[in-house]
């Protein structure tokens, strides 16, 4: 009778110790899957920020910055002149609808001879 309790004892320590590795393994094989997936999010991340630097040294730059300058605040560098021109002046109407009436090796020749 004491051998066959002893062995009881044993399957039932057998079972609970087999159920709790399988367990172990389970939630091991979910820990490897987010830690992948959180992988893969900082690799994106990395990615982001490696442009967002490389986009700070450019915008830092001397010719970015006065680039910004000329485009945004219209401004510019000593000596130089600004000519401001009316779009009438730059489009005329007129000019454009004999430009569409002539064939296209016409409108080539009138604008290079």
């Amino acid at each position: 009778m004491g051998s066959k309790l002893v062995r009881v004892v044993i399957l039932i320590i057998s079972i609970t110790m087999g159920i709790g590795i399988i367990r172990s393994v389970y939630t091991l094989s979910q820990k490897k899957g987010i830690i992948a997936e959180r992988q893969r999010v900082l690799r994106g991340l990395i990615a982001e920020n490696s442009q967002l630097q490389q986009e700070l040294l450019e915008s830092t730059s001397p010719a970015f910055i006065e680039q910004a300058a000329r485009d945004k605040l219209g401004l510019v560098r000593e000596g130089e002149t600004v000519v401001i021109m009316d779009k009438s002046q730059i489009l005329n109407p007129d000019s454009q609808k004999n430009h569409q009436e002539l064939p296209p090796w016409k409108q080539w020749w009138a604008l290079f001879f």
